[in-house]
C-alpha cells in the first residue's frame, strides 16, 4: 500500500517539476523542487477535503448535542458502562459518529506522510531514475530538501505550532474531546507536537514543509467551517449563560 501511495507521488510530483521546468525559469531563493512539493501538498490536501469537512462537521454536531451530552452523564455517572451505552444510542439518534471521521483523516496523513517519506529517501526509484544530484533542492535557508532542515527553528518547529493550532482548535470545537474517555487521550495529544519537532529535525526537510503547508491548510479549512455555520455562535451563546447561571446558583 506505502509503495503504491508512494509512486502515485513521485509521478505527481515528477509530473509538476517537469512542467514547470518546461515552461519557467527557476527563482533564485526557491528550487522547482520545493516549489513541486508545495503544489503536491495542496493538491493532496484538496483531495482530502471531503475527510476534513465531514471530520469538522462531525465536531459541529457534536458540540451541538453537548447539552443532551451532559445530562446522560449526570443522569447515568453511577454506572460507566450504562452511560457509554445510553450515549452510543444519542450519536445514533442524531446521526453523529465522530470516531469514524476522526479516524479516517487520521489514517490518510499517516499514510502520505509514510509514503511521502519514501519518496525522499529513495528519489531514484520514485521521482527521478536518472538521478536526483543534478537539480537544485533549495528552499530558501535549506540548501538540499532531501537532508534535515539545518535550523532547529526552521520547518521543525513550524511543524510542530501548525499541528499544535490544529490540536487546540479541534479539542475547542469538539466537545467529546475534552470529556469522558478521550480526554485523557487527547490530552496526551497536545504533547504530540513536542515529538513531531523532535522528529522532523532528522528527517528530510521536505516531509516537514509538507507537513506544515498541510496542516495550515486543514486548519484554514475548520475555522471556515466553524465561522460560516450559524448554529455555531447560538451554541456558544447558550454555553455562555449556562456558566453565568451555575456561578448564580452557586453563590
Amino acid at each position: 500500500m506505502l509503495n503504491f501511495i508512494a509512486s502515485l507521488l513521485g509521478k505527481l510530483m515528477r509530473w509538476i517539476y517537469d512542467s514547470l521546468a518546461n515552461s519557467a525559469t527557476e527563482p533564485e531563493s526557491i528550487s522547482f523542487y520545493a516549489i513541486a512539493i508545495i503544489i503536491m501538498t495542496i493538491l493532496v490536501t484538496l483531495i482530502a477535503v471531503p475527510v476534513t469537512i465531514s471530520q469538522q462537521k462531525q465536531a459541529e454536531n457534536t458540540k451541538k448535542i453537548k447539552p443532551k451530552m451532559d445530562e446522560i452523564q449526570k443522569k447515568f455517572s453511577y454506572d460507566p458502562q450504562i452511560m457509554q451505552k445510553k450515549m452510543q444510542e444519542l450519536y445514533k439518534e442524531e446521526g453523529v459518529n465522530p470516531g469514524i471521521s476522526s479516524c479516517l483523516g487520521m489514517i490518510f496523513q499517516i499514510l502520505v506522510l509514510f509514503a511521502l517519506f519514501r519518496v525522499m529517501n529513495d528519489t531514484k526509484t520514485f521521482v527521478f531514475p536518472e538521478g536526483i544530484e543534478s537539480i537544485r533542492k533549495d528552499f530558501y535557508w535549506i540548501s538540499d530538501l532531501t537532508k534535515p532542515d539545518p535550523l532547529w527553528y526552521g520547518l521543525p518547529l513550524l511543524t510542530s505550532l501548525s499541528q499544535f493550532a490544529v490540536t487546540l482548535f479541534s479539542m475547542k470545537t469538539n466537545p467529546q474531546m475534552n470529556e469522558g474517555p478521550m480526554a485523557s487521550m487527547n490530552k496526551t495529544m497536545l504533547f504530540l507536537p513536542l515529538v513531531f519537532f523532535l522528529t522532523f529535525r532528522s528527517l528530510p526537510a521536505g516531509l516537514p514543509l509538507y507537513y506544515t503547508l498541510s496542516s495550515i491548510m486543514r486548519l484554514i479549512i475548520m475555522v471556515i467551517m466553524h465561522l460560516v455555520n450559524p448554529k455555531n455562535k447560538d451554541i456558544e451563546i447558550r454555553g455562555e449563560n449556562e456558566k453565568i447561571n451555575n456561578k448564580t446558583s452557586k453563590k
